[in-house]
C-alpha cells in the first residue's frame, strides 16, 4: 500500500510533470526517487500530455525527444523503448521537425512505461483521472493536496513537497495594444486564439473563415514563434490560394529573434548577429529565444532571405507606429484575429494552514515560478516546498543552461524540462527531503 505521507506530488502528467522523472530517468535516480514515494496525479486516463491536438510540427528536433533514451543511466525497464515503432518513425526527425501528432503517440509510449514503473514500488503511487481541487500548506512543512477522482469523491493526499506542472492559459484580453486600450476592447469578428488555431478544428474553423474573408485581412497580434507558426499554418490551408498581397497581417512590438545553427549560417543569411546572440556553451545564435522550425521558415520568405521565396500575402506592422485609431480599426474590421500574446501558468489554489487562499504572482499575470523552480507568492515571497514547472511559468534559464546572454525571456521546453529545469526540481526535492530527516 502507498505510504501515508509521500516526499513528492506532481500534480499533472505532461511533458512538464514527467520532466524532473525523466532526468531523474536519464542519471539513474529514478527507481530510487520512487522508492522514496511519489505521488503523481493526472486528470486524463494517460501520462504524457496533449500534444496531438495540435496540427503543426513541433519547433524542436526530433532528436530533443530522443535523447533522453541514449542517456547512460536510462533504466533498463525503458530499453524496449529504443526500439518502438513510434520511437523508430521519430527517429526520421532526429535533425528535423517532427510533426506534433508524432510527438504526441511518442510521449504516450514514454508516459505508459513511466506509469508501468509505479506498480514496482508500493511507496509511490499513480493517481489517473484524478483532478487536484487545491493544496494547503500545513504547519508541519508539509502539503496536503485535495483530490476528485470520477465519482466526485474529495480525498486527501500528503506529501513533503509538490510539483504543480498544470500547463500554460492564454491571457490576450487583458494585453495592453497601447495605453488606454486592452485588444479585449475592440470588437472583434472572429477571435481564435493561437492555442485554439493551431489544433485541429482551428485550422478548419480558419479555413472556412478565410474563404468567407471576402478580402478582409486576418491579423495575428504578436511577434512570437506562436504568431509566425500561426502565420506558416494559416497558409498551408486550402482558402490561402486566394488570399491578397498583404491579406495577412502580423502586429509586432519588436521584430523576433531568430536560431541558427552558428554565426557563420547567420551571416550567410544575411542576418545580424550581435555577440550576446550567441549561446556561450554551444555557439548556437538564439538558441533559447530564436525563431525554429515553420515559423522561422515563413520569417524567412517575409524578409527575403536568400534562397526563398518571397511571400507577399502576408505583411508585418509595428504595433507601436500605428495611431491608435488605424490600429482599432485594422483589429475590428478583421475577418479574423488570432491573438498569439503569450502563456501564464495555469494554477489552483493554494491554501495556507488557517485555509485562506493566497494570491500567487501566476494569478497577477506576473511570473509564477523564481529561479529555483519554486512559486512565488504576489508580493515576491517564494513557497520552499511548491514548484512549478511548464508552459508560461517565467523560468529565466542561466547562461550555464545554455541561454545566450541577451535573452531575456522565459523558457519553454522538452529539452529543458526533461534536463536542466528538471534536474533544478529534483535536487530541490531531495535537499527538501534530507533536512526534513536531519531535523527528525
Amino acid at each position: 500500500m502507498p505510504r501515508d505521507l509521500y516526499s513528492c506530488a506532481v500534480i499533472g502528467g505532461g511533458p512538464g510533470g514527467l520532466g524532473p522523472l525523466l532526468w531523474a530517468a536519464q542519471h539513474g535516480h529514478l527507481e530510487h526517487w520512487l522508492d522514496q514515494g511519489v505521488a503523481l496525479v493526472e486528470r486524463s486516463g494517460r501520462l504524457g500530455g496533449t500534444l496531438g491536438r495540435y496540427g503543426i510540427n513541433s519547433d524542436s528536433l526530433g532528436g530533443s525527444y530522443l535523447e533522453c533514451l541514449e542517456a547512460p543511466g536510462w533504466p533498463k525497464a525503458f530499453h524496449y523503448l529504443r526500439e518502438e515503432p513510434t520511437t523508430l518513425e521519430m527517429e526520421r526527425y532526429r535533425t528535423t521537425f517532427p510533426p506534433l501528432p508524432l510527438v504526441d503517440r511518442y510521449m504516450t509510449k514514454v508516459g505508459a512505461a513511466m506509469a508501468g514503473l509505479f506498480p514496482r514500488h508500493p511507496a509511490s503511487a499513480l493517481h489517473l483521472h484524478t483532478t487536484a481541487q487545491s493544496v494547503q500548506l500545513q504547519d508541519d512543512g508539509t502539503v496536503a493536496i485535495v483530490l476528485t477522482g470520477d465519482r466526485g469523491r474529495p480525498r486527501e493526499l500528503r506529501a513533503r513537497s509538490a510539483v504543480v506542472a498544470l500547463g500554460g492559459r492564454q491571457h490576450w484580453q487583458d494585453e495592453i495594444a497601447m495605453p488606454g486600450l486592452t485588444f479585449a476592447q475592440c470588437a472583434m469578428r472572429h477571435v481564435l486564439p493561437s492555442n485554439e488555431l493551431l489544433g485541429h478544428q482551428g485550422l478548419r474553423d480558419a479555413d472556412r473563415i478565410m474563404r468567407e474573408a471576402d478580402g478582409r485581412q486576418i491579423v495575428l497580434l504578436g511577434g512570437s514563434h506562436s504568431a509566425y507558426a500561426a502565420a506558416w499554418a494559416l497558409l498551408q490551408l486550402p482558402a490561402a490560394a486566394k488570399l491578397a498581397e498583404g491579406q495577412v497581417v502580423i502586429l509586432q512590438r519588436r521584430p523576433p529573434r531568430v536560431f541558427y545553427p552558428d554565426r557563420a549560417a547567420a551571416v550567410a543569411d544575411s542576418y545580424e548577429v550581435d555577440p550576446g546572440d550567441i549561446c556561450i556553451r554551444t555557439q548556437r545564435v538564439n538558441r533559447m529565444g530564436g525563431l525554429r522550425g515553420h515559423g522561422r521558415d515563413i520569417w524567412r520568405q517575409i524578409t527575403r532571405r536568400p534562397g526563398v521565396s518571397p511571400e507577399s500575402r502576408i505583411v508585418v506592422l509595428d504595433l507601436h507606429q500605428l495611431p491608435a485609431t488605424e490600429l482599432r480599426k485594422t483589429i475590428e474590421d478583421a475577418a479574423l484575429v488570432v491573438p498569439c500574446l503569450g502563456y501564464r501558468s495555469a494554477t489552483l489554489p493554494i491554501l495556507d494552514p488557517k485555509g485562506r487562499r493566497l494570491v500567487l504572482n501566476a494569478d497577477r499575470n506576473g511570473d509564477a515560478v523564481d529561479g529555483q523552480c519554486r512559486l512565488l507568492l504576489s508580493d515576491g515571497t517564494p513557497l520552499p516546498n511548491l514548484f512549478g514547472i511548464g508552459l508560461g511559468t517565467g523560468f529565466r534559464p542561466t547562461q550555464g543552461m545554455g541561454c545566450e546572454p541577451n535573452f531575456s525571456g522565459q523558457a519553454n521546453s522538452l529539452w529543458l524540462y526533461q534536463n536542466d529545469i528538471g534536474a533544478v526540481i529534483y535536487h530541490a526535492v531531495q535537499a527538501m527531503l534530507g533536512e526534513t530527516k536531519a531535523a527528525a
